[in-house]
């Protein structure tokens, strides 16, 4: 069932999901400013994953936003917070991808890390656990996020946004301090 456009309100919507996008932004940047040196204290080359895992976050939960907004809007997915076959599908697949684009992530930062940081005594320990904070922190950042993006794609359709307009843009900034927290669990765990 098809929904008609008002524009006056995917300028509402968009308008002020992005400007308290931006307010999250800030404080996630300003969280990450302080957890900085922390970071490159626990592991060196563990600063250099944080940018691309939290790029990983945006763009996975972006996309997986997309596809349940065009579900929703087309009437594929019913909004219900059921795990239906297409809800599924695109849970498994956002995860799975979480988890091979992590690992990918932990790979490249210890080649940065041989590459242009200090010798280290034990390279395989540091692989190792490079790719172990990856892995644990997107696979934890994407489940909590994966679901995150779910209820609120259903929530906002339900109540009369688009989700289109409304969840990619949230899920990116949310997704930004979901997944600080999480790394910083995954050090916790692994060192």
């Amino acid at each position: 069932m098809a929904r008609e456009v008002d524009v006056r309100s995917v300028v509402v919507q968009g308008l002020s999901i992005l400007l308290l996008c931006a307010l999250i932004e800030l404080g996630a940047g300003g969280v990450f400013t302080g957890m900085q040196e922390g970071f490159t204290a626990f592991l060196p080359g563990l600063i250099v994953m944080v940018p691309p895992l939290l790029d990983l976050r945006g763009n996975i939960n972006g996309a997986l936003a997309s596809r349940l907004g065009t579900g929703l809007n087309a009437g594929l997915i019913r909004p219900r917070l059921r795990l239906s076959a297409e809800i599924r599908v695109n849970l498994a697949s956002s995860l799975i991808l979480s988890v091979i684009a992590s690992a990918t992530i932990g790979i490249f930062s210890f080649v940065v890390n041989l590459l242009t940081g200090p010798p280290t005594i034990n390279a395989i320990q540091l692989l190792i656990q490079l790719i172990a904070i990856a892995v644990i922190a997107g696979f934890t950042s994407g489940l909590i996020l994966a679901s995150l993006t779910v209820v609120m794609a259903i929530f906002t359709f339900k109540h009369g946004w688009d989700p289109d307009n409304v969840t990619a843009p949230a899920m990116t900034s949310i997704g930004d301090f979901v997944t600080i927290a999480c790394i910083y669990l995954a050090v916790l765990l692994v060192i």
